[in-house]
């Protein structure tokens, strides 16, 4: 059926872009994808109101012919490429032609019957840090941190946005324009930021470097440890699935739309440009859930130190250095733990008369079998099943 109005859905989208509109937001006002919403910005930025025109969808060459010159160039891309799927080498090829070129899912199969595709390997789950759903009670109680997805500057050199906020108030402590996801890079921005903001009762991330990582002991990295020595209790969302931390994710959504806005020459620009944003977001943006207030006028604070805490455990826990190659002492022999906690003092807590909870501070990373002389993340499978079938047979 016709649209009967007489401004289309495209007219009204540009109205509102034009009027100081977010895409993003017009994108989701007028129920439209962002990636459609940002094609029409294009159009009629690049040709006006024609560039809105209902473009016509007979091809200008043969078919076939254009459908094979696809095949070949995505062939030729993923022989190039080999590590990219098919949505990196769609996506280069719409940046080529600057338009649609092959659905995701067709050039999947392209490379298929091309013998192209590999099977990946699982990956390897990082180790829990077990905690019940966590809750955020209040301005300064907790920190979210993420990086926000890699971008090249105009100097084609790749920066690494790290962002550092507060999940009640949205206030955004820090946007750190590095160069990659190293540890120290990542500890100055947060030590910065504790001195100025103090220290949270918990830090919630993904399962992304340096935040976690898939091969030590609760998946602790040496940043985790140092937040856990501060007092800090690492939560991690679950993998796939970014609305666990979805205040942090509007953010980022909005700070992609200020970098496609505002590209910058070179990392020290982009660090300016990353403040202007904190400021605007901070102090000039209303945000809904603070009844249309800034997250400044919430600003959270709490008291900082620098001094790693001493980690206490409590009487009944066993405890035991971790050597200077990872391993800890029990019951005469020597059981590997982890790297990350070289130097550190433990906590083991019985659980029955083989098993013990593994305790870094008041975080549990993992398990001591003591039939098997190991130490893992998970509960022992045997523990488990008796776990079942005694819950079955109450």
């Amino acid at each position: 059926m016709p649209w009967r109005s007489p401004m289309s859905a495209k007219e009204a989208l540009m109205w509102d872009v034009n009027d100081g509109m977010s895409v993003t937001m017009a994108a989701e006002v007028h129920g439209v994808a962002r990636s459609c919403a940002y094609k029409w910005v294009n159009r009629y930025r690049r040709y006006g109101a024609a560039g809105l025109e209902e473009l016509s969808r007979a091809p200008e060459h043969s078919p076939n012919r254009t459908a094979q010159a696809s095949v070949a160039e995505l062939v030729e891309l993923k022989r190039k490429h080999s590590l990219f799927g098919p949505a990196k080498l769609t996506a280069i090829l719409q940046e080529r032609h600057g338009e649609h070129v092959l659905a995701v899912s067709t050039a999947g199969e392209i490379l298929a019957r091309h013998g192209l595709v590999r099977k990946r390997r699982s990956r390897r789950s990082s180790g829990p840090i077990e905690h019940g759903p966590f809750e955020v009670a209040g301005p300064g109680d907790s920190m979210t941190t993420d990086y926000k997805g890699q971008f090249r500057m105009g100097n084609k050199v790749l920066c690494y946005p790290l962002t550092i906020a507060d999940p009640f108030s949205r206030y955004v402590f820090a946007i750190d324009a590095l160069t990659s996801t190293a540890t120290a890079g990542a500890k100055i921005g947060f030590e910065r930021v504790f001195r100025e903001f103090g220290i949270p009762r918990q830090m919630i991330s993904d399962n992304g470097t340096p935040f976690c990582s898939a091969f030590s002991l609760g998946g602790l990295t040496q940043l985790s440890r140092w937040w856990i020595e501060l007092g800090i209790t690492p939560i991690r969302i679950q993998p796939g699935h970014p609305q666990q931390n979805g205040a942090h994710e509007r953010m980022h959504r909005t700070l992609q739309d200020w970098i496609d806005e505002y590209p910058q020459p070179n990392l020290r620009a982009q660090q300016r440009s990353f403040n202007l944003f904190s400021a605007e977001f901070n102090h000039v943006r209303p945000h809904q859930s603070l009844g249309q207030k800034p997250p400044a006028a919430v600003k959270p604070y709490r008291p900082f130190s620098s001094r790693p805490k001493t980690l206490e455990y409590d009487s009944t826990m066993a405890v035991r250095l971790v050597s200077a190659k990872g391993f800890i002492q029990w019951q005469g022999a020597p059981i590997f733990a982890s790297q990350v906690l070289i130097g550190a003092n433990i906590g083991l807590l019985p659980i029955d008369e083989t098993v013990w909870s593994f305790y870094f501070g008041a975080v549990r990373i993992g398990y001591l079998d003591g039939l098997a002389q190991r130490v893992q993340n998970r509960l022992p499978e045997r523990l488990q099943a008796q776990r079942t079938a005694d819950q079955d047979a109450g």
